[in-house]
């Protein structure tokens, strides 16, 4: 789950929670785990599209994606990251 938070003060914020599907039920609240947080100290913009798959080794990915809604204060971004399973 992608959580997005955006003020004037502190910019985008943004926070990656992990549901499990069987958690997942009409009226149920999305709640898991926090995988990561950032702010602007990171390189983000408003990430808007969230991605989870595997690649061809096995490792289980995650991508977000941003764009600059033609914007000049704003960046298209690719992120990728690589989740553990600690």
């Amino acid at each position: 789950l992608l959580e997005r938070s955006y003020s004037m003060a502190r910019g985008v914020k943004i926070r990656l929670r992990r549901i499990y599907g069987e958690s997942v039920e009409k009226g149920a609240v999305a709640d898991g785990p926090v995988l990561m947080e950032a702010d602007m100290s990171y390189q983000i913009d408003n990430m808007e599209g969230l991605d989870v798959w595997t690649r061809d080794d096995g490792a289980l990915m995650v991508s977000l994606v941003s764009d600059d809604n033609h914007s000049m204060l704003q960046r298209n971004l690719y992120l990728e990251f690589v989740l553990h399973e600690d």
